[in-house]
């Protein structure tokens, strides 16, 4: 969820040249502190109405917010390791205005290291929530002593940020996610089938067609997974027949995880009764949904819609019964494992990737397809360095304002024909791999041959000398 999330991690930088940067900051390369002070501070991301810059400074200038961190760690001669603490608070889009937003990270700086450290604070606007990023001198300006980096920082300031939204009545996450992976997240946004989208899929459709807990599980066994809920547990999980992890299914989303879950059940419960999932999966039901009939009466007993009803006597009703007991009615469908089959899928669209790119380089050897991987390298590697050069220009913006908007697509379309390589990088070297794997078997298998060759000569020796 994007609502106060906040992060805080270690800028480490050698901090070289540094007098050099001082005296021509457009010749040389940001430092740590630099960068992460130029980046906190960008005016593009924090002018507001072109009339507020959303900047503020503890125990520091903002517009020398360098000059005085870097005086302080010259004072007490500590430039080398840690040179920065950076730090984040974001927010939900239209929760907070840019002052307010602004007004909490200052004041969230001031509760967490305003007692005895310089803080920068920033606003930036230029994304669709708004977010306060902190940049913390690691250097004390009371006694020079360093920031103390413990496992705990994040969780203080986590602790922190939520006691502060308490207090101006804003929304707090309750039991934090975390962050999504960047590649799963990359894949998600791509509409790639996830494991976690997989599973949401599995439990939107088991949750559709059934009314009662025991029936929830047997349909996501049908699915191919294992639901897992338990008194002596706090979460209700989800795991896959074929292998993998169990995930807690609150980390799916909140309208995945167990309360959401059952007041679907509850829901289908009242409506349709506790045979849901037999009138809709059991072949030995009819295939329609039950409907709501009037109840009419006839001589011997009640039926709901069921004008021939007939009850089952003598003989024909024992054999039911033991049928039904001994697990013969209802037939259970029979089960497919989803998840292997998808994973086998998976194995096949590579192969053919594969495949596709062999065929059209028409490869010879193994050789060949190195050999190819090394010009990738050396072709990534110029438009790395072209790239850089687009990147440096832009950050020092040492060049005419009209020609910002070409830099800014020259970079874009590197990014993209780097993207494109690695690709191609990638589906080499699966390529190579695979080989050496079949070469390993042919002569693993050559091997066992003739093995079996050596033991068939040696019992007809055997019998011959007998």
């Amino acid at each position: 969820m994007w609502i106060a999330t906040t992060k805080i991690w270690a800028v480490k930088d050698s901090l070289k040249r540094v007098v050099d940067y001082a005296s021509y900051p457009e010749k040389t390369e940001y430092s740590g502190l630099a960068n992460a002070l130029h980046y906190a501070e960008n005016g593009v991301k924090t002018e507001l109405c072109e009339t507020v810059h959303l900047v503020s400074g503890l125990h520091c200038r903002p517009e020398q917010a360098w000059d005085d961190m870097r005086s302080i760690q010259e004072h007490f001669g500590k430039t080398g390791g840690t040179v920065a603490l950076h730090a984040y608070q974001s927010f939900k889009p239209g929760e907070v205005t840019p002052e307010q937003c602004h007004a909490i990270g200052v004041e969230l700086a001031r509760k967490m290291w305003g007692g005895r450290f310089q803080v920068l604070v920033a606003t930036h606007l230029n994304t669709n929530c708004l977010h306060n990023h902190f940049v913390i001198n690691s250097v004390s300006y009371i006694d020079g002593k360093k920031y103390e980096q413990k496992r705990s920082q994040y969780y203080d300031l986590r602790t922190a940020s939520d006691d502060i939204c308490r207090a101006h009545e804003l929304f707090v996450i309750k039991q934090p996610l975390g962050k999504t992976p960047r590649q799963l997240y990359e894949a998600e946004q791509r509409g790639e089938p996830t494991r976690y989208n997989q599973m949401r899929a599995a439990i939107h459709e088991a949750k559709a067609k059934t009314s009662t807990e025991r029936d929830f599980a047997r349909a996501l066994d049908g699915l191919g997974y294992v639901w897992s809920r338990a008194p002596n547990r706090k979460y209700a999980t989800l795991c896959a027949r074929d292998g993998g992890r169990a995930v807690r299914v609150y980390r799916l989303g909140a309208e995945y995880d167990w309360p959401a879950i059952e007041a679907a059940l509850r829901e289908n419960f009242a409506r349709w009764g506790p045979r849901y999932y037999d009138w809709q999966c059991n072949p030995h039901h009819t295939a329609k949904e039950p409907q709501r009939t009037a109840v009419r009466h006839t001589g011997r007993y009640k039926c709901r819609g069921l004008s021939n009803a007939r009850k089952p006597t003598g003989l024909w009703q024992m054999y039911m019964y033991y049928c039904y007991r001994l697990g013969i009615y209802p037939r259970q469908k029979p089960t497919v494992n989803w998840p292997e089959i998808r994973a086998q899928w998976r194995d096949t669209d590579r192969l053919c990737r594969e495949l596709d790119f062999v065929t059209r380089h028409r490869f010879k050897s193994v050789d060949a397809v190195a050999e190819y991987r090394s010009q990738l390298e050396q072709q990534a590697k110029a438009l790395r360095e072209e790239r850089k050069k687009c990147t440096r220009q832009l950050r020092h913006r040492n060049c005419h304002p009209s020609q910002i908007n070409t830099l800014e697509a020259r970079r874009a379309e590197l990014t993209g024909t780097l993207k494109e390589l690695r690709r191609e990088d990638a589906l080499a070297a699966a390529v190579i791999w695979r080989l050496e794997k079949t070469a390993v078997a042919r002569s693993y298998m050559k091997e066992q041959r003739r093995t079996v060759l050596q033991r068939t000569a040696m019992n007809r020796q055997y019998e011959t000398e007998r």
